[in-house]
């Protein structure tokens, strides 16, 4: 298992590459989890326990809210 230091570089590393989203490793979930910062509806809070799924999820969301508009 990967040590949280390492998971919060990661975290660190997907915030510079998603800025519409705030990133951060959260230790007592042993998630990544991703807050949207664009203006929506609702909330908006994606969670993952690996970076690739977190991004696959940022993702999906984004193309959902482009074939909204």
């Amino acid at each position: 298992m990967r040590l949280d230091a390492e998971l919060y570089q990661v975290a660190d590393a997907l915030q510079r590459d998603t800025p519409d989203w705030v990133i951060m490793w959260a230790p007592w979930r042993r998630k990544f989890c991703a807050f949207s910062r664009r203006p929506l509806a609702t909330n908006l809070i994606v969670q993952a326990t690996t970076p690739e799924r977190l991004l696959a999820l940022i993702r999906q969301v984004e193309d959902e809210m482009r074939d909204a508009l």
